[in-house]
């Protein structure tokens, strides 16, 4: 609600989820498993998080935003980070801004009033006004290789925290996050508050293995499109994912 009604409770942090995979016609292959869950996770995160402005409520959600790479998969850092950046600044300077100071929180019309009673965002939720500093999380939904189809893998921070596994796609973010800073943050830049606090969540969906290790079989396993079944594996991996990002956006801790 806005600031002179009743406070309605918001999450702490705000996600930028981002889908590595390749472009068509490559869309529906097993290197490809990210975009396909984050298809499947696009209608959920509205039901989770419905918090939007009470003062543009049409502008979309507040707390979260889903952004698809449209770059192949070994190019996937420049542009990711390019519209991290973008998203970063905006959120910072227009959105967290006005969510903290002056409680621009509202349910979407057809919730109505009763829904928020009992709502996860409710009980889980903090007074936005509370917030004294901005949260922002990367989530970087990318396919797993070598893990069982459909299962969840869960790393923080980088290659730093944990391997990143000869993962192109990964390699390809973590360095151009590095490029321009924001992930190690330079020196200065968290005591300046500048995008300081930035953290890292990598949500890998199992796509199984080849039955054998040469490096073109490999690329031939990850190149081959999905059928039936693997589809619906990877797109059944969006609940646990949701239940994920939920706790993400409500962690309070800056801890990697």
């Amino acid at each position: 609600m806005a600031a002179d009604g009743p406070v309605l409770k918001t999450p702490c942090r705000f996600l930028f989820i981002a889908s590595l995979g390749n472009m068509r016609p490559y869309r529906q292959t097993r290197h490809s498993a990210g975009h396909i869950l984050l298809d499947a996770l696009v209608p959920l995160l509205p039901t989770r998080v419905p918090l939007v402005s009470s003062r543009q409520p049409s502008a979309g959600p507040i707390f979260y935003k889903t952004w698809y790479s449209p770059s192949y998969m070994n190019e996937s850092g420049p542009k990711l980070v390019r519209q991290l950046n973008n998203w970063l600044s905006t959120t910072q300077s227009e959105v967290s801004g006005r969510v903290v100071h002056q409680g621009d929180v509202a349910l979407p019309g057809h919730f109505g009033d009763a829904s928020a009673a009992n709502a996860e965002w409710q009980l889980r939720g903090v007074d936005p006004r509370s917030l004294k500093s901005f949260r922002p999380t990367l989530v970087i939904l990318h396919d797993e290789l070598e893990a069982p189809l459909g299962k969840v893998r869960v790393k923080r921070g980088g290659a730093e925290k944990a391997s990143l596994r000869g993962h192109r796609g990964l390699i390809s973010v973590m360095e151009s996050l590095r490029g321009k800073g924001l992930y190690p943050p330079r020196a200065g830049r968290a005591a300046q508050g500048t995008n300081g606090g930035l953290s890292i969540l990598r949500v890998g969906v199992g796509i199984g293995r080849p039955s054998t290790r040469n490096r073109n079989d490999v690329a031939d396993y990850v190149l081959t499109e999905m059928n039936a079944s693997e589809l619906a594996a990877v797109r059944a991996a969006a609940v646990p994912v949701l239940d994920i990002l939920a706790d993400e956006l409500y962690r309070e801790s800056n801890d990697d």
